[in-house]
């Protein structure tokens, strides 16, 4: 009697699945197929694998393939993460008062150069940029915790986001530092990304670049300025930023180095676009002051730089080296 009962539970199950999905109607398996590929950004095979184990349901085999990509990119995270990184990007985004200069590395000049990466870049960007706008101070570097907490313009965790790229991409990847400003008060701020062949400038609001800085600058004597004007100066500005690479602002109480070309106070540099003058005294000529900066070269030499790129999701210690 009770297998009889049991058959017969097995029989009314498949029967209402049955009739439940005759009743939605025959299911358009390549247009679904096709929709999930889109949204995913995974092979055909995978998408195919995930609906038929989930009856062509588009959510269900959505939500699956992204849980098992994180676990999978954990997973190839741990297994890449000596592998060295010297290519990537920088990513800048500034809207209003405030911007911020994000670098993504990777290993190869291929994947730098591959959309799926520029998509990462950019997500990562978008983030710190979300982040920082809502901040009252003036510069944050941010700290391992602090992008830790962060969370991807569709809901995931930052650290989720780099480990299924680099289960998707195959190749070791790490978010190696970001920086953010905000201009306050008569305070301007302007960037600059310097892009390179097969690079593109602009993805989604991010600039894509090899080279980015970013430049907070004020009028001594609180002089309205037009918007032309105001863009004109810190172009100049960032341009001289991206290649003196200067270190810090300096102090006209002091003295500049006697070899110029080993000054790194940025008002006592010669001014890129004019070298028979110095930045402060550019800055003279123009009633300005800078406030702030920050420069980020891709793969450049970094102090006392850690060697992890990724961190076990275990660990609750962030997605990467970011000093």
């Amino acid at each position: 009697m009770a297998m009889w009962k049991g058959s017969l539970r097995l029989f009314l199950s498949r029967y209402l699945h049955t009739t439940a999905s005759a009743q939605k109607g025959p299911v358009n398996t390549k247009d679904v197929l096709s929709k999930l590929r889109k949204k995913t950004g995974f092979p055909f095979s995978q998408c195919s694998n995930a609906l038929r184990k989930h009856d062509y349901d588009l959510e269900k085999a959505e939500a699956w393939m992204r849980k098992q990509a994180i676990k999978e990119g954990w997973a190839q995270a741990t297994k890449l993460q000596n592998r060295p990184m010297s290519h990537g990007l920088i990513g800048v985004m500034e809207e209003k008062n405030s911007a911020v200069v994000v670098e993504v590395n990777c290993e190869t000049d291929i994947v730098a150069r591959n959309e799926q990466f520029h998509k990462l870049t950019s997500r990562v960007t978008s983030a710190c940029f979300e982040y920082i706008k809502r901040q009252p101070q003036n510069k944050i570097s941010f700290t391992n915790d602090q992008m830790n907490a962060l969370v991807g313009p569709d809901g995931e965790p930052l650290k989720d986001v780099v480990a299924m790229a680099i289960g998707n991409i195959r190749e070791n990847l790490a978010v190696r530092r970001a920086v953010g400003l905000n201009a306050t008060g008569n305070s301007y701020i302007h960037h600059y990304v310097h892009t390179l062949s097969n690079c593109p400038e602009i993805y989604g609001k991010c600039k894509l670049g090899k080279y980015g800085s970013v430049v907070v600058f004020k009028s001594v004597f609180n002089r309205d300025r037009t918007d032309k004007v105001v863009k004109n100066l810190g172009h100049q500005l960032c341009l001289h930023v991206v290649g003196m690479k200067p270190k810090t602002i300096g102090s006209k109480e002091d003295k500049p180095c006697e070899n110029g070309d080993l000054e790194t106070r940025i008002i006592f540099q010669e001014f890129l676009l004019d070298t028979g003058k110095t930045v402060g005294e550019f800055l003279q000529e123009n009633n300005i002051e800078i406030v702030d900066f920050a420069q980020f070269e891709c793969g450049e030499e970094l102090p006392r730089e850690k060697k992890t790129p990724v961190d076990e999701p275990d660990k609750q210690e962030g997605v990467a080296n970011v000093n």
